[in-house]
């Protein structure tokens, strides 16, 4: 009898252990191998430069190395299509932008939903800016409105995305002042500089960051704030022409997969936080004309609950959704 006691005692203990050795490979010991983020959008253009200066920090946080995965396509869906798919184990991080995580779902079929997404952090606001090539004839906003009245449909503008911020910006536009044009969708923000620069579109609706770091080669018309902004304090707002409407930023954070262990969670959060907190880290974001926006997750749900609803009812009053 005695010995029929001690099995499955002894079971019970292998058992315990084998759930240890489980829990320690699976959470305790994460990171063990390199990070993937990926960013949904070309090679060069705001979002990955920022997250490429990201990554150059992250192994003094996350004790590994965090290597950029670009998937640019569709405004960003075609990354975040394929982030809906990965295994949520903290490996696969993605590069999330607002408000196209939102609004892409709203108006179309896409893979994902905003849930697909765990904000671990947020690390940026980049305000929409329209500009011109720095020899156009449409040297301020309003010449862009006149000429716009004139040939409705005819002036190009070139943005990243469907439903991006940048293209949400140029539907507000339209919609404020009354008038139509032809917007061209690209991969991302550097296919739609080069685009304008080619001389192949009139005007882009980019991120303030790419437009800062073209320096002389374009002429901002307008951005899209409450008020001018530091980086660029000649460049008028909107507002300030007569178009109070049009107010639109890309902000930029990590998110993990749904469904990833609330331990995986923390860590990975608690690290980038330090991260965005050092200083080296934030000189250097600043050279890249990067305009910083950190918050934390709890900060960032939030945020995109607040959103949700703003954005839905934008769409609709813009007639893009019923």
């Amino acid at each position: 009898m005695a010995k029929i006691k001690v099995v499955p005692v002894f079971v019970f203990l292998c058992l315990l252990f084998l759930v240890g050795c489980s829990s320690q490979n699976g959470t305790d010991d994460f990171p063990n191998n390199s990070i993937q983020l990926i960013v949904a959008f070309s090679p060069g253009a705001a979002t990955d430069t920022q997250a490429r200066i990201i990554s150059k920090y992250a192994s003094d946080y996350l004790g590994q190395e965090l290597v950029i995965v670009n998937r640019p396509g569709g405004g960003g869906q075609v990354g975040w299509n394929h982030f809906s798919t990965v295994n949520p184990d903290g490996y696969t991080l993605a590069a999330y932008n607002l408000p196209h995580i939102i609004t892409q779902p709203l108006v179309g079929q896409t893979a994902f939903e905003i849930d697909t997404f765990e904000p671990l952090v947020n690390w940026g606001g980049d305000p929409t800016v329209f500009a011109v090539r720095s020899d156009s004839d449409m040297n301020d906003l309003n010449a862009f409105i006149s000429k716009a009245e004139e040939a409705p449909g005819q002036l190009t503008i070139g943005h990243a995305g469907k439903f991006v911020g940048q293209h949400l910006a140029i539907l507000l536009l339209e919609n404020a002042a009354n008038i139509s044009v032809e917007d061209v969708a690209f991969q991302g923000a550097s296919d739609a500089i080069a685009s304008l620069l080619g001389e192949h579109t009139d005007i882009v609706a980019g991120n303030l960051s790419d437009i800062y770091r073209l320096g002389d080669e374009v002429i901002p018309l307008a951005i899209a704030t409450d008020e001018r902004h530091p980086f660029s304090p000649d460049v008028p707002t909107f507002s300030e022409l007569g178009y109070p409407e049009v107010i639109m930023s890309t902000d930029r954070g990590i998110a993990a997969k749904k469904g990833t262990p609330p331990e995986i969670i923390d860590k990975l959060e608690e690290a980038f936080l330090h991260l965005l907190e050092d200083e080296e880290f934030l000189k250097e974001m600043e050279v890249a004309g990067a305009d910083m926006l950190i918050m934390n997750r709890e900060e960032v749900l939030e945020d995109i609950r607040k959103r949700t609803n703003e954005y839905q009812i934008l769409l609709e009053s813009i007639d893009v959704t019923n």
